[in-house]
């Protein structure tokens, strides 16, 4: 499931964001594995034994890796234990391209939010139940269902905002990455 980069930050170094967004798909093991600068192909088992971190951890942070494009690996078969080793090459020289690709994507989601948002009318339920649209309140009768309480109107001008604000850092950003 894709998770949307939020940045916090206003001025954000490059290898700020790219651990931003490893730490998103691959974790705190992500960020060691990648910061461990690997020029050469290894295995999980040496990185685990290396590092001290369960094997498990290390396979699921470079998966989580590959899925990004960040890793690639070949598999190869053990003559000995017929099991399949993997070799690991981190892609540090497609960190870049990636980020600009997730950001990209993170700003179409925006994009998409800020139409939903800008476009509909939402009613919520006072205790955080529902949120829906007018048409879906006006089938409930203005009324929750899962906890009765009368529907109230959200003002969405705070949200729309906000996501205004996160497309244009978004934009600032892939400025500043076209530049570099």
């Amino acid at each position: 499931m894709f998770k949307p980069i939020i940045l916090n930050v206003k001025s954000v170094q490059v290898e700020e964001l790219i651990n931003e967004l490893i730490d998103r798909v691959a974790g705190e093991v992500g960020i060691i594995i990648y910061s461990l600068g690997l020029n050469k192909e290894f295995t999980d088992d040496q990185l685990a034994l290396e590092l001290g971190i369960e094997i498990n951890e290390i396979r699921k942070a470079l998966f989580a890796l590959y899925e990004i494009g960040l890793a690639e690996y070949r598999r190869v078969r053990d003559d000995e234990t017929g099991w399949m080793e993997y070799y690991w090459r981190i892609n540090y020289d497609k960190a870049i391209d990636i980020l600009k690709r997730e950001l990209e994507k993170t700003k179409k989601k925006l994009e998409e939010k800020l139409e939903q948002e800008s476009g509909n009318i939402y009613y919520i339920c006072p205790n955080m139940c529902i949120k829906v649209s007018y048409e879906e309140a006006m089938d409930l009768n203005f009324s929750c269902p899962k906890c009765g309480a009368m529907l109230e109107y959200l003002d969405s001008t705070k949200a729309i905002e906000m996501i205004k604000e996160e497309i244009k850092r978004i934009d600032e950003i892939l400025k500043k990455l076209q530049v570099s």
